[in-house]
């Protein structure tokens, strides 16, 4: 008698089950959301394709997902185990040296689009690019500029570039730690998104992200100040007297680094930028008042 597969909802129940057994810490709920995810990575399906096969045979069992869910059992980033994550609607490479993109740093990106659509054609620079996800979403969503971007780590550089080349971008890539390495022009706008979280709240961290992202990229000195007052110290020397500059910042980072950037730009407005969820999230430097 011939036997077939389960269906794809039933791989969804069996795996999700097997996860949530081998590490009950994910929770019931996240463990059908990383399966499901797995499953639509592993079958190329977007969302509608996944629930229109649900009652289908499936073509991807639990066993072909089992190494898999053994790796997210043990806080695996799901974006470092498929080796893409997705940003702005597009998917960018990921790796185990580069800090995964998250939807919070969107938000910096769409503030940054409306202040290049509407600003003099000029130079923008991200201070540390991880992926590329800032600037290579800037390139692609208004053009028109001319984009650069550096890192102190080679390993994430050599993903940006990847990434460049899949998108078919031109944004300059280049080793510096901060402006050492940055050319002597000025700029219309500087994005960071800097490692600020302090070292002392390591403990608190998801083990997903403790174990698996590189701690250069997440932590700093000075309480998570340490690269803000950096970039703060040699600001002015780079930004043109309208340019803008924007920041991501821990939600309890508001006050202090708020206070680094209006000592460093006393004759700009510095405010802090709340997120969706009502957190502060961003700090914008503005063009120097007259």
């Amino acid at each position: 008698m011939e036997t077939t597969n389960p269906t794809n909802q039933e791989v969804l129940i069996r795996a999700s089950c097997f996860l949530e057994e081998k590490q009950p810490n994910i929770g019931r709920k996240e463990c059908q959301h990383l399966v499901r995810e797995l499953m639509l990575f592993k079958n190329h399906w977007t969302l509608s394709q996944f629930l229109l096969n649900l009652r289908q045979e499936a073509k991807v069992t639990f066993e072909d997902l089992e190494p898999e869910l053994l790796r997210l059992s043990k806080f695996e980033p799901l974006q470092q185990i498929t080796g893409v994550a997705e940003f702005l609607g597009e998917e960018f490479i990921v790796t185990k040296d580069t800090l995964i993109p998250r939807p919070e740093t969107e938000e910096l990106v769409l503030k940054v689009q409306s202040f290049l659509e509407q600003c003099p054609v000029g130079n923008v620079l991200e201070i540390g690019v991880g992926t590329g996800c800032i600037i290579l979403s800037l390139e692609r969503l208004v053009g028109r500029h001319h984009y650069k971007g550096c890192d102190i780590s080679e390993e994430a550089l050599i993903v940006a570039q990847k990434n460049r080349d899949k998108f078919n971008l031109q944004t300059e890539l280049f080793y510096s730690d901060v402006y050492s390495n940055v050319p002597r022009e000025q700029f219309e706008c500087i994005i960071s998104n800097p490692p600020y979280i302090a070292f002392s709240e390591e403990a608190l961290m998801d083990e997903s992200v403790r174990l698996y992202e590189p701690i250069q990229a997440l932590f700093a000195e000075n309480e998570g100040l340490a690269i803000y007052e950096k970039i703060a110290n040699r600001l002015e020397e780079f930004l043109t007297d309208s340019g803008h500059a924007f920041f991501e910042i821990g939600f309890n980072q508001g006050a202090s680094v708020q206070r680094i950037f209006s000592e460093a730009c006393p004759n700009r407005k510095v405010s802090i930028q709340k997120d969706i969820a009502g957190l502060d999230r961003m700090i914008i430097v503005s063009g120097k008042e007259a």
